[in-house]
């Protein structure tokens, strides 16, 4: 993993680069056992990963990435507008 840095961003710390290979983002997410991916990527894509940007070259959005994982597992905190319910018409007046 050379070459990443931790960044702290609104509150979050954030593994850098943000567009990560798919040896990388294998390793970030199965360690040791990143010679699995393949068939953890087959699963997890048909669950609703996020695909890899076409604009950057085919790498991940890491954060995009992390997300869905934290999500998958149970433990996101809601940050991207999902789970509000749809605003209602505004009512300021008596």
């Amino acid at each position: 993993m050379s070459g990443l840095r931790m960044l702290l961003v609104a509150k979050k710390l954030v593994l850098a680069p943000l567009y990560v290979d798919d040896r990388l983002l294998a390793e970030l997410v199965l360690g040791e056992r990143a010679k699995n991916w393949p068939a953890v990527r087959a699963m997890l894509e048909r669950e609703g990963m996020p695909p890899p940007r076409r604009a950057f070259g085919g790498l991940y959005y890491l954060p995009a990435q992390l997300h869905f994982l934290d999500k998958r597992e149970g433990i996101a905190v809601s940050n991207m507008g999902e789970g509000y319910a749809e605003d209602g018409p505004a009512n300021f007046g008596p």
